[in-house]
């Protein structure tokens, strides 16, 4: 797969609230970014079939004539079996189990990736912020779930079975039911689907999550869902010792969020004296592009044509 000026690489980023697809191209700038309801498209019996027909209309309007599509690369918030092919489980989308990706896809005739979406945005991230590529980082995304990535050396860790990371199902006794059909995954106490129940269950349906942190932060449920959210991360950490811990998705963007308060918890429970001594959790801006560009940068690496920086480092928040 060569790239060029006019190569365009198609690149979805299939979230658990939103579905967003924009074309990428050689310098990493997206363009006509669309943005769908995940569960209005990756529901029912034929999820693929509803996103293979929306990817076909969506090129037949964007593309250009002097564009050249030379990939699809797609990221899900899934278990992505080690063949990087086939979806094992999703947890809000019982449809998208044990789908191959590349041949659901088969129309469009040209490369098709898959990969689990918070593996795409550590890729993008460790781009962007420069990351020296020794050790481990630790990426934990905290949307509509707790999301976690690995990289060591530089190199994303996808383990024999490709579930790496599955930060959000480390068995803490919450007594609750997880999505995933275990009981007691820390993601039933922490993450955006917690922070919403919590929110509908003392304020009713018309709460905004968007202003959780603003209006409630000295409650004690917002207390407890962090609780919960440390000891996950502590978890982690004292486990892997990382060089870097970047902390991202669409709930630490939210006003408010405490970033001091989590960090304390953290410390608190992190093994001392190390890593705890020089421990600090990095919050990069989140873009909604983010999932797209990390879904092209992939493609070319996997192609074998990563592409250099162009770009300066970004500023953390």
């Amino acid at each position: 797969m060569m790239i060029d000026h006019n190569s365009v690489i198609l690149g979805v980023d299939c979230g658990g609230t939103n579905l967003r697809v924009g074309l990428v191209g050689s310098d990493y700038r997206v363009s006509n970014t669309q943005v769908y309801e995940s569960q209005r498209i990756l529901i029912g019996d034929s999820p693929m079939d509803r996103l293979a027909d929306l990817l076909e209309r969506y090129l037949s309007e964007c593309l250009t004539d002097d564009q050249e599509l030379i990939a699809i690369s797609t990221g899900f918030p899934s278990m992505v079996a080690a063949d990087r092919k086939t979806i094992i489980r999703t947890t809000f989308a019982p449809a998208l189990n044990h789908i191959d990706v590349t041949q659901a896809l088969s129309r469009f005739h040209v490369p098709v990736y898959a990969e689990k979406d918070v593996n795409l945005l550590l890729r993008y991230d460790g781009w962007r912020l420069n990351l020296r590529p020794q050790g481990v980082w630790l990426g934990v995304y905290v949307g509509t779930g707790l999301g976690c990535s690995l990289a060591v050396d530089g190199k994303i860790l996808e383990g024999v079975h490709g579930v790496t990371g599955e930060l959000g199902h480390i068995p803490v006794r919450t007594g609750l039911r997880c999505g995933c059909g275990n009981d007691g995954c820390v993601e039933t106490k922490t993450a955006g689907n917690a922070l919403v129940r919590e929110l509908k269950a003392r304020y009713g349906s018309d709460e905004p999550i968007s202003d959780a942190f603003l209006r409630h932060a000295q409650e004690p449920f917002i207390d407890e869902w962090l609780e919960y959210l440390a000891i996950a991360m502590a978890t982690a950490i004292n486990l892997l010792d990382p060089t870097a811990v970047i902390v991202a998705g669409g709930v630490p963007q939210m006003a408010g969020f405490p970033k001091e308060r989590l960090l304390e918890k953290i410390h608190r429970m992190a093994r001392k004296p190390v890593p705890d001594i020089d421990l600090s959790l990095m919050y990069p801006s989140v873009n909604p592009e983010d999932g797209i560009i990390g879904a092209a940068m992939y493609a070319a690496e996997r192609a074998g044509n990563p592409r250099e920086r162009s770009t300066p480092a970004i500023a953390l928040s």
